[in-house]
């Protein structure tokens, strides 16, 4: 180690010294902001408080914050559930009709006979009383 010069302090000294050494006092505006006079509600400091991120950290709470509320609103389709159940059902009796059918009736077969199809139509109108003016 080098000998000191007459004029440098060992260091011994020069921690002896800053234990004694006070830095100046701060400006009243840096006082001021740092330690407010009036104590602030609770529910003031709550809101006003800030918490820094990285911005990669930000940005994948922003993307799954994002994802969940574009999932949140859709609710899941409806499953379809088929069941097949039996059910007993009382079956109606069975009901015998007896109808009387005539092959030939003397008068309808004359009318039958006589019935042609129609070879001009002519429509007529005719108004009823809601229709009249």
């Amino acid at each position: 180690m080098e000998p000191l010069e007459p004029d440098e302090l060992s260091d011994r000294e020069l921690d002896g010294l800053l234990e004694q050494w006070r830095g100046p006092e701060a400006p009243d505006r840096l006082r001021a902001a740092i330690f407010p006079k009036s104590a602030r509600s609770k529910w003031r400091s709550f809101w006003g408080t800030s918490i820094r991120i990285p911005l990669p950290v930000a940005c994948t709470i922003g993307v799954v914050l994002a994802f969940g509320a574009w999932r949140l609103p859709r609710a899941a389709p409806p499953s379809v559930v088929t069941r097949t159940v039996r059910v007993e059902v009382p079956a109606p009796r069975e009901t015998v009709v007896t109808r009387t059918v005539y092959h030939c009736q003397p008068g309808r077969a004359a009318v039958l006979q006589r019935l042609q199809p129609v070879t001009e139509l002519q429509p007529r109108i005719i108004r009823g009383a809601a229709n009249e003016e």
